[in-house]
């Protein structure tokens, strides 16, 4: 119960925040619309290359998109006020309050009487139970116990201890996955919780236990693999202790237009790509501390496509199951500011090192999450003012940002001249310099370059074990 009541609260907070998204994007296009609004009307910007009759016409779509956006604004308004006035704890509704009004249209949900209702109703609240656990009981549950052997016992309540005797016994439980767990967990005496769940006349067992943490076999001294999860793909970098990156790799997201079970399958075994990888090298997975709630709250106000890029985006799902399955390996998960990687790894590794923007941006993320400064390249570093000497290095970044976002500016980047080396452009060859020995099978074009200290090697790709 608890934990229905602050999982209530919970959604109820983001509630209130979705609003407030909602408002100011609405806000947004507001002021966008009234701008449009007000050339139409004198003729100036886009609106003089128009026809006189054309002009009229699309004024009067503005303002009707403008009218439209302030009633929206306004019923967005009243949700947030009654939001934030809601007072006392948050409502539950134990089998649905869909079934719950279905009693006052019987004949509209195809219930003959209310008879028939309430016996759908008092089994739609009976058709799960949960058995919390502890530690200080033998089992890990005085009420539910699992035995070595697969015998589990069951307390009845008193009510029908006399039909049914104080216990009930079901033999043969095994469990398709996490056996082994419960089994450390008995042999431990960990709390184990169990829920009953009743799905089309079958009822389904549920059992939570806390795992026991695998030692953790990576080290940051080693380096580290960086992670850039983009909409169609995952970005794969890994660097050595002095930051140079020695293997670069993509994993394909095909997630849009598929269910969510096929979304979970297809993050799942990119995680575990990712997570083979590192723990066969023995680094941490540096990732990005991202939040798109917000920006998914505001999906009315962009366009079509945009919208349908963003709307598939499952970073909280990802992040969920690599630190699962990192936990499990112990694999180091490190998070860190995702400010100005995607522009650092466009100016200083992308041409340099011949990697796409995306492992150059995974490039960026690893380097950061060992704390590596990234200061601008000479070419577009300028001598400061004495007032803005104290400042972060991001507000360098921050300036040149402008000047390296859009497809063409990115490809114009290849071309930049090189400092002290041959020029920019060209891809790095995959062939392994003379003395270096191979470390398995070549990854996308990265080898050996001038400068590079010590020489990068390509190393094998990490498979999913069987």
């Amino acid at each position: 119960m608890k934990g229905k009541v602050r999982a209530a609260e919970e959604t109820r907070q983001q509630r209130t925040r979705t609003l407030q998204g909602q408002i100011e994007s609405t806000e947004k296009a507001i002021r966008k619309l009234q701008r449009e609004d007000v050339a139409l009307a004198k003729g100036s910007g886009q609106a003089r290359k128009l026809p006189p009759h054309e002009r009229v016409e699309r004024r009067q779509r503005v303002r009707f998109r403008l009218h439209q956006k302030n009633r929206r604004l306004a019923m967005l308004r009243a949700r947030l006020e009654a939001a934030e006035n809601h007072q006392g704890p948050p409502s539950l509704c134990f089998g649905s309050r869909k079934l719950f009004r279905a009693q006052f249209h019987l004949a509209e949900n195809g219930y003959a009487s209310h008879d028939e209702w309430l016996q759908a109703w008092r089994k739609a609240r009976s058709d799960s139970f949960f058995c919390l656990g502890s530690k200080d009981e033998a089992g890990g549950n005085q009420t539910c116990t699992l035995f070595p052997d697969g015998t589990l016992r069951l307390r009845v309540p008193n009510a029908l201890a006399g039909e049914y005797g104080t216990h009930v016994l079901i033999r043969g439980v095994r469990f398709a996955y996490g056996q082994d767990v419960l089994g450390a967990a008995l042999a431990a005496g960990q709390a184990i919780s169990y829920r009953f769940v009743r799905k089309d006349g079958t009822w389904y067992l549920y059992a939570t236990t806390e795992r026991m943490p695998a030692p953790v076999v990576t080290h940051r001294q080693a380096g580290a693999v960086g992670v850039d999860l983009n909409p169609g793909l995952v970005a794969v970098a890994e660097i050595d202790r002095s930051g140079n990156p020695v293997g670069t790799r993509h994993i394909p997201l095909q997630i849009q237009g598929r269910r969510r079970e096929q979304v979970l399958a297809t993050l799942g075994e990119a995680v575990a790509d990712v997570v083979a990888w590192a723990k066969a090298a023995g680094k941490p997975v540096v990732v990005e501390r991202l939040d798109f709630r917000t920006k998914k709250a505001r999906l009315r106000e962009v366009s079509d496509r945009h919208a349908r890029r963003l709307s598939h985006f499952a970073y909280a799902c990802f992040h969920a199951l690599l630190l699962s399955r990192a936990e499990r390996e112990g694999v180091e998960v490190i998070t860190v500011n995702p400010a100005f990687t995607s522009v650092i790894g466009k100016v200083k590794f992308m041409a340099r090192y011949g990697l796409s923007p995306h492992a150059a941006a995974a490039v960026a993320i690893a380097r950061r999450g060992l704390r590596f400064g990234e200061r601008l390249r000479s070419g577009n570093a300028r001598p400061l003012p004495a007032r803005n000497r104290g400042r972060h290095v991001w507000s360098d970044w921050r300036r040149i940002l402008p000047g390296v976002r859009g497809r063409k500016l990115t490809h114009a980047l290849y071309e930049r001249p090189s400092e002290g080396g041959p020029g920019r452009g060209v891809p790095l060859s995959a062939t392994v310099p003379a003395g270096v020995g191979s470390h398995g099978p070549e990854r996308d074009g990265l080898a050996w370059v001038p400068g590079c200290d010590p020489p990068a090697r390509t190393v094998g790709s990490a498979v999913r074990p069987a």
